[in-house]
């Protein structure tokens, strides 16, 4: 804890101390546009062809929040083709080429389009069939259409809360009659409630379709309405729809949205089910292989740190800056993986189940010790920068534990990359629903203090506890002993 606190009052002294110098330098007392410079352009148009992390934006549906696309790596997604060898000339790389258009067809981006078209098209044809055409027009099923193009989503847990909320947004026509229809009241009424609606779209990201819908609604029932007052009924049944009173209006419109998200729902299940739980299970198998990953960068910085193999951390060619931003990717990446595992754990509840009963908590127990275990893993990964730290070496003292602490490392050998096998053995378990290896076990937490102490009992004595890394090395011993213990129970 003292280390802990002592890491944090200088983390927030060099923040003060960063703000101070952008004062001094009058950067705050300038009001100016900031662009992009031509490395971030030139980053954003290479991104347009190579596969990268999607935002939510980018997501099929914004109710499903923190369902974005997180690249981990060729080795993850890619595997070897057992029935095709590299192309070795221009006309098999043309034929890669074609079986690419296949492999993009088949890829569940494309079912899922298939799915949204077949549900849109089976409303859209009544207005295409002469019976039932004046129908269509004259009770406005062009909404349902839209409800569906809108509502669908690609998991059946985020498509049944989608479907509940728009409904609930689309009830929302009440402001006409609390001002008995007078035009300056309900403008001002439509006014506020636009406010609060938009409250919810900038607070929770996750309610954006929802809010937009409601909104979306009162515009259109308080418009037509406004539109009949001023122009009149004849001219308003002149496009061929016939002028319905506000409450024969509204449970149409209401009626409308059901029916869309009743076909949408039809078509999340039909042919097959796209889970939330299949989604899950495949995010926590990438969420495993990730940390395996973390794992990877941490073990080798804090061995480069150890021997003083980091090089300049100024320096952006340097091993120990290069490595670090690696760190920062993967460790960005997996926060990202693990909130969107709580959220697919939460959309479970809204699935129906055929079956077994979901173990659901089984799930948020193994997701509760991949953070951990992630939360250990920074710490180890932040309490070895002491090891290497500029301002511990210049102190004379402290200087001198670290360099004899170094190269004592230095002639133990403490490479051991068991765990992150054990945890790409956990990921491809997870993923694939295959069995794990016999007598699998964790790894043991490497006991580095009773091995300096057979070279040097002095270099762990209690008159160093008050250096920074003496601190340091207590704290990387503590979670990693914590790091064995939960991926122990990773494996039970």
């Amino acid at each position: 804890m003292e280390f802990l606190l002592w890491s944090t009052a200088r983390s927030v002294l060099d923040l003060v101390k960063f703000a101070d110098t952008k004062a001094e330098r009058g950067v705050m007392n300038k009001k100016r546009l900031l662009f992009p410079g031509m490395k971030r352009l030139k980053k954003w148009a290479s991104s347009a062809w190579r596969s990268e992390d999607s935002g939510v934006d980018h997501t099929p549906d914004s109710t499903e929040v923190m369902s974005t696309n997180i690249e981990v790596g060729d080795a993850y997604k890619k595997s070897k083709d057992p029935e095709h060898l590299p192309p070795a000339n221009a006309w098999q790389r043309f034929g890669n080429g074609v079986r690419l258009v296949s492999q993009v067809l088949a890829s569940q981006e494309s079912a899922f389009g298939f799915r949204v078209a077949c549900a849109t098209l089976s409303i859209g044809i009544v207005a295409y069939l002469r019976d039932s055409q004046a129908f269509f027009i004259q009770q406005r099923l062009v909404w349902a259409m839209i409800m569906v193009a809108i509502g669908m989503t690609v998991t059946a847990g985020a498509g049944v809360f989608g479907f509940i909320g728009r409904i609930a947004g689309t009830s929302i026509y009440l402001i006409w009659y609390i001002v008995d229809g007078k035009a300056p009241g309900v403008i001002v009424l439509l006014f506020v409630f636009t406010f609060v609606e938009f409250y919810f779209v900038l607070k929770y990201p996750r309610f954006i379709v929802i809010a937009l819908i409601s909104m979306v609604t009162q515009v259109l029932v308080v418009g037509y309405e406004l539109q009949v007052q001023k122009v009149g009924v004849q001219v308003a049944q002149s496009s061929g729809q016939p002028a319905y009173p506000l409450y024969e209006l509204a449970p149409y419109r209401l009626a409308c949205v059901a029916g869309g998200m009743f076909v949408a729902f039809i078509w999340t299940f039909f042919p097959y089910p796209l889970t939330a739980r299949s989604q899950l299970r495949k995010d926590l198998g990438a969420s495993l292989y990730l940390l395996a990953n973390f794992y990877s960068c941490v073990h080798t910085s804090v061995t480069m740190r150890l021997n003083g193999t980091e090089g300049d951390p100024n320096d952006k060619n340097s091993p120990g800056r290069r490595l670090g931003k690696a760190r920062a990717q993967v460790f960005t990446k997996e926060l990202a993986l693990l909130a969107g595992l709580r959220q697919h754990s939460a959309f479970t509840a809204w699935e129906p189940s055929l079956g077994g009963k979901f173990p659901r908590k089984q799930y948020d127990v193994i997701i509760q010790l991949v953070q951990n275990v992630l939360n250990y893993m920074a710490l180890i990964s932040y309490a070895s920068t002491v090891l290497s730290d500029k301002d511990n070496k210049d102190d004379p003292d402290q200087a001198s534990w670290i360099k004899n602490f170094g190269r004592l490392v230095k002639d133990i050998s403490i490479t051991s990359h068991e765990l992150t096998s054990i945890l790409s053995l956990l990921s491809a378990s997870v993923s694939n629903g295959s069995p794990l290896p016999p007598y699998l076990r964790p790894p043991e937490p490497y006991r580095l203090s009773a091995k300096l102490e057979a070279i040097d009992p002095s270099i762990l004595h209690v008159s160093h506890v008050a250096e920074p890394g003496y601190a340091a090395f207590a704290v990387m011993q503590v979670a990693s002993s914590l790091v064995s213990e939960d991926v122990g129970k990773l494996i039970e």
